[in-house]
């Protein structure tokens, strides 16, 4: 990795207790085939002896702190990177080894986008080895306000701009990302590739409090993020609706039939013509009339903004 004072690059790792993990992390961006980088660690008040490994380790730039949580570690890291570019990885994902510089080559040659960001699947699914190189570019704020399809860990962006947002808040616990990514493209063309680049360990939230907590900030940010003059209204209803249904399933889990009825319900006012509200607020309607058990609800997929449910402090 790069020994001058100027990488192109700052990748920033948060950790908090997964010693054994992190060192896989840590090896990943060791392989990187894209050299000119610096690896800052942030060590969130760990107690599993990540502090002493991080000590002798020679090639990457310590931080330690009492544990503030993610927000507040990955902008430490952003505090003291050099890098022109920040990229961002959680201590429990993987990069392939190319992902540096495939995303290095596409920001040279377009030097207009403020972030770049690339597939995510989970740790293990078999993927072709060939890179196909579909990139898309250019104005995704609608995109992203719908699809909430970046995950931090795929993420790199212009240092500048980082600065400019003021980094990550820090008042949200589980989705302080998805704050920052739809600020950007509001602002700014962005870039996603569709190979995949970023291996993920998959977690469901281990707590039914997670679980809403992740969906409480998810709509606090898609609230305040909306912009009537740029998202259709359909595209807002039907986004906030597929937010109500998750509320819904979030207390289904944690056996609160009477608030996910309120939730499946609001889905319906939002969007009156959809089978998708109208099947969950009849099916679990029909369940508290009967006053039986439904089914279990499937997992959702994991919050793809990035957010971790089940990391402790960071």
């Amino acid at each position: 990795m790069a020994s001058h004072k100027n990488p192109f690059i700052s990748v920033i790792i948060p950790t908090y207790n997964r010693l054994e993990l992190l060192k896989q992390a840590v090896d990943s961006v060791r392989a990187q085939t894209f050299r000119d980088f610096e690896l800052i660690v942030v060590d969130d008040g760990a107690t599993d002896g990540t502090g002493a490994w991080l000590e002798g380790q020679s090639d990457l730039r310590p931080i330690y702190q009492a544990n503030r949580g993610i927000a507040s570690s990955r902008n430490a890291g952003a505090a003291i990177a050099r890098g022109a570019w920040l990229a961002f990885l959680d201590h429990d994902d993987l990069w392939a080894p190319d992902k540096l510089e495939i995303q290095a080559r596409f920001v040279q040659q377009e030097p207009d986008v403020a972030l770049v960001a690339a597939r995510h699947v989970r740790l293990g699914t078999k993927v072709a080895a060939t890179r196909r190189g579909n990139w898309i570019k250019g104005d995704l704020f609608i995109k992203a306000f719908s699809e909430s399809f970046i995950h931090t860990s795929s993420v790199m962006i212009r240092s500048d701009v980082f600065q400019e947002l003021g980094g990550f808040p820090t008042q949200y616990r589980f989705a302080d990302e998805f704050d920052v990514w739809l600020k950007i493209a509001a602002r700014y063309p962005i870039a996603h590739m569709d190979d995949p680049l970023v291996f993920i360990r998959f977690y469901e939230a281990n707590t039914s409090h997670d679980r809403i907590g992740v969906r409480t900030d998810t709509f606090d940010i898609l609230t305040k993020n909306y912009h009537p003059e740029r998202i259709p209204r359909k595209v807002f209803l039907r986004t906030m609706s597929d937010h109500d249904i998750s509320f819904g399933r979030a207390h289904v889990g944690g056996g609160n039939f009477p608030e996910a009825l309120k939730w499946f319900r609001r889905s319906i006012e939002r969007t009156p013509w959809r089978l998708r509200s109208w099947r969950y607020y009849l099916r679990y309607r029909i369940a508290a009339a009967l006053r039986g058990s439904p089914r279990s609800v499937p997992p959702e997929s994991p919050p793809q903004a990035g957010s971790d449910t089940t990391r402790g402090g960071s």
